[in-house]
């Protein structure tokens, strides 16, 4: 049995698909399921497997459009992971729907900073191209309509590139005390801009991302953050696969999974309160060129990857201590810091040691 697999190409913003299809690597050894690499052609099916699909893995309505498009050419049908259907997908002609539960994770941070007195809030960060940027927004303008916030359009910010973001956000900072940011990459970004212009968090503004990254809990202040569990999404998506394939008449179904509300730092540790109130064609998109946001996925890759003797050689490099003292105080050899090293590089694409302890340093990384 087999079950057809593509994914967008998103250079470092791909760990999420790396987690993505981890999850349905588990998920298909417990079921004796092999995974195939579309290849464009039309899946081969047999008594068991009657229904033609492909998995899709991505996240800009760009890819996932054309995708759809190559797919229903071929006489299948695709599978959307990380997207759900809503006004923007429902042409795709998509047989399921895997994706976070992103109002229901909204309503969540809503309901929690109206809860601790803070209801001037701004979205920040989103991208035209990104599927879920947009049900964010959707989500928080139907949610300040909901709860009777004076909030609007004029309230989000979005734009190609997060210091784009920012310099519309710095005009009207004076009118907000909390911010959700579109990503953990947003708000990490979010944070050392606003220390550079003398604003407190959590004292002056609130900030909450979204993922739950290693980096969110690794800088400082660390941040509050809805958890995106992207090897459950994979795992997810390989159970809908195989109920469509039990159940062929059913045309098209859907599955959501759970985006928990981590407290940190960057709103004080607040604990959760109970909510007081009742409850595309065009250019290609440039997210992944923006600067701000490859910084914060670099810290993720360099985060996720380390062991307790890369943080030790790490500390030496930002105390300015020479690889051989690091080596000496580590009791290892000067060859194997320089291996650990260049992985770290590598893992995080810097061009040498130095920018990575300027990155790490600008982000107050450890």
């Amino acid at each position: 049995m087999n079950i057809y697999v593509t994914s967008e190409q998103v250079g470092l913003q791909g760990y999420w698909i790396t987690d993505i299809l981890a999850g349905i690597g588990k998920e298909a050894l417990k079921k004796n399921i092999t995974i195939v690499d579309y290849n464009g052609q039309k899946p081969i099916t047999n008594d068991e497997y009657i229904r033609p699909l492909v998995l899709a893995i991505g996240y800009s309505y760009h890819w996932m459009e054309s995708t759809c498009r190559q797919i229903l050419r071929q006489g299948a049908q695709p599978l959307l992971v990380n997207a759900g259907m809503d006004i923007h997908t429902e042409a795709f002609g998509a047989a399921g729907f895997v994706s976070f539960g992103i109002q229901k994770a909204m309503y969540n941070v809503m309901s929690y900073l109206v809860a601790n007195k803070r209801q001037k809030i701004a979205f920040f960060g989103a991208h035209d191209d990104t599927h879920s940027d947009h049900v964010k927004i959707e989500e928080f303008l139907k949610l300040s309509r909901h709860m009777h916030l004076n909030l609007g359009e004029n309230d989000t910010y979005k734009d190609v590139t997060l210091s784009e973001c920012a310099k519309s956000f710095g005009l009207n900072i004076y009118r907000y005390n909390a911010v959700i940011c579109s990503s953990d990459a947003a708000a990490l970004y979010l944070l050392k801009w606003l220390e550079e212009r003398g604003v407190r968090v959590p004292e002056d503004l609130f900030v909450i991302g979204f993922g739950n990254s290693i980096a969110s809990a690794a800088v400082h202040p660390t941040i509050t953050t809805v958890e995106n569990n992207f090897v459950e999404l994979g795992r997810q998506a390989v159970k809908l696969h195989q109920f469509l394939q039990r159940n062929p008449d059913i045309s098209c179904s859907s599955i959501l999974v759970d985006c928990p509300l981590i407290e940190r730092q960057s709103t004080g540790s607040v604990r959760y309160k109970k909510p007081l109130v009742r409850a595309t064609t065009g250019s290609l998109p440039l997210y992944e060129a923006d600067p701000d946001v490859l910084t914060a996925l670099q810290i993720e890759e360099l985060l996720r990857m380390w062991d307790d003797i890369d943080r030790r050689i790490v500390d030496g490099l930002l105390k300015d201590k020479t690889i051989v003292a690091i080596a000496d105080g580590l009791f290892i050899s000067v060859s194997a810091i320089k291996y650990r090293i260049k992985k770290m590089l590598t893992a995080g694409n810097f061009k040498n040691k130095e920018e990575l302890v300027k990155v790490l340093r600008k982000y107050n990384v450890f």
